[in-house]
Parts: structure tokens; C-alpha cells; sequence
């Protein structure tokens, strides 16, 4: 079942509304899929959707003023894609939101895409098992 909280906004998008998204996701209101050029570059999420407790791994990860962010969008996104897991963004030096590679998508709480009585769900690590060759077909 798709998620009514879920909202895809392009990147430069996200630059303009930052102050309004950001009170409705730190709210639990809204959940953000940013996007550039259609590809999904990170998640503006919650701070209890990337909680340990849940199983997201979170190895390295960064902190960073909500105005610095949104100055420095590009090189924030350029963040998740050199390793940082996540950036921690801080509104009076208390985090309030968290940006979040897509990288560990497989752990968070996202909503499928497509018809819903034909949605598979996989195990994390299926995709060792997929690379290796153990699965000859999938028969539905």
C-alpha cells in the first residue's frame, strides 16, 4: 500500500519549501523523496524512521544547520554519495529532520510503487543471493 506521506519533490524544490517541509516532517506529517532529474538523491525524513532500534545501519553520518543545508543543498547531496549515511539537520542546535542517502533505502519505511496486489517484498539481502545465480526463475 502506497503512503500518503510520501511526497517526490525535485531537489530545487526542496531549497525553496525547506522551511515549511521541514516542520511537517519533523511533525511526522510528511515524508520527502528528493529527487534530481528523476533520479532519488535522498530522504528528508523523521528523526524516529532512521533510529537504530528499527535496524537502519547507520555508520557515518554528519550534522549540519537546517541554513547551512539549504545553502549548501548541492554539496549536501554530495555528501550521501560520497558514504555519509545521513546528515543529522540541526535547528538551534537540536536535531529536528534527517537527510538519508538512499543507499539504505532497504531499511526504511517506503511505500511501493505499482499495483498492490502484485508487490513482492524481499528479504535485505536477496540481492546476494540474485548475483550469485542461486534463483533460476520466479514463477508467480
Amino acid at each position: 500500500m502506497v503512503s500518503s506521506s510520501f511526497k517526490q519533490i525535485p531537489i530545487s524544490e526542496l531549497r525553496i519549501k525547506l522551511p515549511k517541509l521541514r516542520r511537517q516532517v519533523q511533525l511526522g506529517q510528511q515524508r520527502i523523496v528528493v529527487s534530481c532529474y528523476g533520479e532519488v538523491v535522498g530522504f528528508l525524513l523523521p528523526l524516529d524512521d532512521v533510529n537504530p532500534e528499527n535496524g537502519v545501519p547507520i555508520d557515518r553520518w554528519e550534522e549540519m544547520p537546517l541554513t547551512k543545508f539549504r545553502d549548501q543543498l548541492t554539496e549536501s547531496w554530495e555528501l550521501l554519495q560520497s558514504g555519509v549515511d545521513c546528515i543529522y539537520l540541526t535547528f538551534h542546535t537540536r536535531r529536528v529532520v534527517v537527510f538519508v542517502s538512499p543507499n539504505l533505502s532497504l531499511y526504511l519505511p517506503l511505500p511501493m510503487i505499482g499495483n498492490a496486489d502484485k508487490i513482492f517484498y524481499f528479504p535485505a539481502d536477496a540481492e546476494k543471493y540474485l548475483s550469485r545465480g542461486d534463483v533460476k526463475n520466479v514463477q508467480i
